[in-house]
């Protein structure tokens, strides 16, 4: 009898221990809002949250990345505008100084105008971020990239281009750097240029030009010649004669795939040259047309060539701000693959927590239940020792 009364109690005291023990498990799942405490209470959850929390640290590091980048592009595009806004008041200006002979009094009034615009642009082009990283210096964002250098100005940055990650394989750049902006921009139409002589005597006046048939365009450079005053060669870098015509006022003037209308009068030995469209820089051109706007046309041959000048900086200015739109149209797309990102992030980091919040998160009401369970389970069973303990032979007699 003594050694089952003590093999009863012994198997009591190690169910009164797994119940004391899942009842302090309960009660601290209830108290923490936690299913375990300890990896080694339930590895295969834990194993499986941990690599969950790594998901959604990265993820939030893609966030910040880019909420970032947006902030940056926002303010590139800001300053991109008002450039965009700089260069389409100096168009109107140029417009208005090509559209007639002005009195000297009202150029020089234009031309100071058009230098408060260009130290406008300036400022802009090295506008800076929140932090006072130079928007548009490249990788080199800790100095200016532009810099008035005696009476040109000059880009200090470099033309790297920062890339973020916003997701686990997708990059974008939040910049764009200056070269490419300001320093980089097509001349004439984006194609060719031309450009009338400095020696030309005669009146001979650009109007549109344009590729008409690009299969025949070949990317050379020309330069037509008037061999009379009605009588056009068309010659190749070597000086080899490749097209003749008979000109006749307003018509246009068609070799190698171009057509380049003239109107006026040339003069015999004057020269229009053709050239493929290369590089330069937006503030070489607004000096160009300062330099314009203060020369003196007292004849019919130097209006002409001045007209000829304004033509060839509108068209200038043109290439410009469809650079500067173009840009933009960039910086626009970028910024909506970044919501997009944060989007497609935000939605999976809430399957995430969802997941994640179903292995670790206390489920109270079931937690509870079980709690009020394993209480009355261990009263039950320590009343029922006790009586069992307390009864002897004589309860029986």
């Amino acid at each position: 009898m003594r050694v089952a009364f003590l093999s009863m109690q012994q198997a009591f005291l190690d169910a009164l221990y797994r119940h004391q023990g899942s009842l302090a498990r309960l009660q601290e799942q209830v108290a923490t809002g936690r299913k375990f405490a300890r990896p080694g209470q339930d590895p295969v959850a834990a194993t499986e949250a941990l690599g969950l929390d790594a998901v959604l640290a990265r993820n939030a590091s893609y966030l910040r990345n880019g909420s970032q980048a947006l902030s940056r592009l926002g303010l590139e595009e800001g300053a991109l505008a008002g450039m965009g806004d700089v260069l389409q008041r100096v168009r109107e200006l140029t417009v208005q100084a090509a559209n007639g002979p002005l009195p000297a009094g009202d150029r020089a009034m234009i031309a100071a105008e058009v230098r408060e615009l260009r130290a406008q642009l300036l400022s802009l082009a090295n506008s800076q971020d929140g932090s006072g990283a130079y928007l548009f210096a490249g990788n080199a964002t800790q100095s200016a990239p532009f810099l008035q250098s005696g009476g040109s100005v000059a880009y200090l940055g470099d033309q790297g281009q920062r890339l973020v990650q916003i997701g686990l394989d997708r990059f974008v750049a939040d910049g764009d750097h200056g070269a490419g902006l300001l320093m980089q921009v097509p001349d004439g139409d984006g194609v060719f240029r031309v450009v009338a002589g400095a020696a030309n005597t005669g009146t001979g006046l650009l109007g549109q030009r344009g590729v008409v048939d690009a299969a025949q365009y070949d990317g050379g450079t020309y330069s037509i010649v008037f061999t009379a005053p009605d009588a056009w060669e068309a010659r190749d870098a070597l000086g080899t004669p490749v097209a003749t015509g008979a000109w006749v006022p307003g018509e246009a003037v068609r070799f190698r795939g171009l057509g380049i209308t003239l109107s006026g009068q040339p003069a015999t030995g004057d020269r229009f040259e053709v050239s493929p469209s290369s590089r330069q820089s937006v503030f070489a051109m607004l000096d160009d047309l300062v330099a314009a706007l203060e020369a003196g046309a007292t004849t019919p041959t130097a209006r002409t060539a001045l007209a000829n000048d304004f033509a060839d900086l509108l068209g200038g200015l043109d290439q410009a701000l469809d650079h500067l739109l173009e840009a933009r149209a960039g910086i626009g797309a970028r910024m909506g693959a970044i919501e997009s990102q944060e989007e497609s992030l935000q939605a999976a980091g809430i399957d995430l927590q969802r997941t994640l919040s179903g292995l670790r998160d206390t489920d109270y009401a079931a937690a509870l239940t079980r709690l009020q369970q394993e209480l009355t389970t261990l009263e039950a069973a320590q009343q029922s020792f006790a009586r069992t303990a307390g009864l002897s032979l004589f309860d029986y007699l």
